[in-house]
């Protein structure tokens, strides 16, 4: 079943296999297309691999099934600043935060982008 794709791959995420974390969340999103956890999932896999435009793309998917959770947010605004896209990372966690005020991942992200624009 997709979900326990899901859990595969969060298994080889938490192990730091990269390669077959990415694989088993693409399992997943076969089986499932409209759950927006998957490509936050894969979204995160991607990037902890240094592939940022993958992540990019995977979080911007989420965010279209599901643009009221905070988490596809900063995974975004993740894969942009690894990008250097400093502008737009801060937008996107400004969007966050418009939705989830006190989400704590997206104040950090928030600060740490802002911190590299310097």
């Amino acid at each position: 079943s997709a979900a326990t794709f899901k859990e595969k791959g969060n298994k080889h995420l938490q192990a730091q296999e990269f390669d077959e974390a990415i694989a088993a969340y693409t399992e997943a999103i076969n089986l499932d297309p409209k759950d927006h956890v998957f490509f936050s999932n894969r979204s995160a896999a991607y990037l902890s691999k240094g592939d940022a435009k993958s992540a990019l793309s995977d979080a911007e998917r989420c965010i279209a099934l599901n643009g009221s959770w905070a988490k596809g947010y900063s995974r975004k605004g993740a894969a942009l600043h690894s990008l250097r896209r400093y502008d737009e990372a801060i937008s996107t966690y400004e969007s966050g935060l418009a939705i989830a005020p006190s989400d704590a991942g997206l104040k950090s992200g928030l600060a740490e982008v802002q911190k590299a624009k310097e």
